[in-house]
């Protein structure tokens, strides 16, 4: 791998910013037409024509900085007997005044807003001087020193349009995004059902349905915001089911855990219907346990207080029953005590802070309600088979 192969791998996983080698080869072009290009008839610059008829006029000397019509920017430079395409970027977020400013001067109208957004947001920001740094630092390294490069800015003109705009599979998009939208709400439907084959397919068929959208970005960093996203709308379905929060948060916790080491798309989605698994399957078990009303304000009282001390007379009391009729009524429906409910749910959470955080044993006992560490590392051993040290090294 030469200079700027490696150099094309490291400055997108760096920077956010897209790199292409235009050697001659057509495809390279005609892919940087379908990444980019949103609007043909006015980003002319970024279609696969519109580029080879720039670079038989460029001269190697230069350092172009493109601005075309829609307002994304474009570094282009040659080097070593190839072209370079750094970016496109632009230098703000998403303004929609601007942009539908920008739209309407192109003769579009408000039906394509979202698919523009969509397609501009996957564009990093950036400052333009940050980018010219990038472009003079890979001229640098070339057979020839950089420092005499010249920048040369050009504004692309949109010209006359004589019929309405163009848009390449906007309709498309916003067809499959609607459909995306209905599709979640069917999973999170699924989750709450604790039905695990429908949740299955429909996680399946979301990720076909984005396979589709041209401008939605594969970057490892955006997949895993589309995981993160996907927990959330778990987590939702799981909510509505009534599980515990603490349970839901517990399991979601160890999924980021998870994903956060992920090493590829296939490992996040593997993840994520693991997730959908272990979740649906909790929400069975909901579903078998028809807990009294009463248990069930006992049950959310307690996770919503498990840091803190509490008693069966304060439990009791939130339940709304003496204490000797709730000690029999919780012990018949959930089939155990309450002193070990709660230290499950503590210990859980335990276990979780013990791999996720530097904090000492003592600070996480104090923090799930075991101010004792001696305690705490009683119960913890317990519930988990091995002391919190042992727990923390072993995993």
């Amino acid at each position: 791998m030469d200079f700027l192969e490696a150099a094309a791998v490291l400055i997108p996983s760096l920077t956010g910013m897209a790199m292409a080698i235009y050697g001659g080869k057509p495809d390279v072009l005609a892919s940087f037409e379908e990444r980019f290009c949103f609007m043909p008839s006015v980003q002319r610059i970024y279609t696969a024509a519109g580029l080879r008829l720039f670079l038989e006029d460029a001269l190697e000397e230069w350092i172009y900085d493109i601005i075309e019509p829609m307002g994304s920017r474009l570094f282009l430079f040659g080097l070593e007997g190839r072209w370079i395409l750094l970016g496109p970027y632009v230098e703000e977020g998403w303004k929609e005044g601007a942009a539908r400013r920008i739209l309407a001067g192109l003769g579009a109208s408000e039906s394509v807003v979202l698919a523009y957004k969509t397609y501009r947001c996957q564009l990093p920001i950036s400052r333009q001087d940050y980018v010219q740094k990038i472009a003079l630092l890979l001229t640098g390294q070339g057979r020839e020193a950089g420092n005499g490069r010249k920048i040369k800015t050009i504004h692309m003109e949109a010209g006359y349009q004589k019929d309405a705009p163009a848009f390449l599979g906007i309709y498309e998009d916003i067809h499959i995004i609607n459909r995306r939208y209905h599709l979640e709400d069917l999973f999170m439907d699924a989750v709450s059902r604790g039905d695990t084959q429908e949740a299955y397919r429909l996680l399946k068929e979301t990720g076909s349905l984005e396979v589709g959208l041209r401008f939605l970005s594969d970057s490892m960093k955006d997949q895993a915001a589309g995981a993160a996203i996907g927990r959330t709308m778990v987590r939702m379905g799981a909510k509505k089911a009534g599980l515990s929060p603490v349970l839901i948060d517990s399991i979601s916790q160890e999924y980021a855990q998870r994903m956060q080491h992920a090493s590829s798309g296939d490992e996040l989605k593997r993840l994520s219907k693991q997730l959908v698994g272990r979740i649906c399957e909790e929400v069975r078990k909901e579903q078998k346990r028809e807990y009294s009303p009463y248990v069930k304000k006992a049950l959310s009282y307690m996770d919503a207080n498990l840091g803190n001390p509490m008693s069966v007379v304060d439990v009791s009391k939130a339940a709304g029953l003496s204490r000797s009729h709730f000690v029999k009524l919780f012990g018949r429906e959930t089939g155990m005590t309450m002193k070990r409910y709660l230290a499950a749910k503590r210990c859980e959470i335990a276990a979780n802070l013990l791999l996720d955080s530097a904090l000492s044993v003592q600070e996480i006992g104090a923090y799930v309600g075991y101010p004792d560490n001696n305690y705490f590392s009683k119960v913890f051993r317990a519930q988990k088979g091995v002391s919190p040290q042992d727990y923390r090294k072993a995993h």
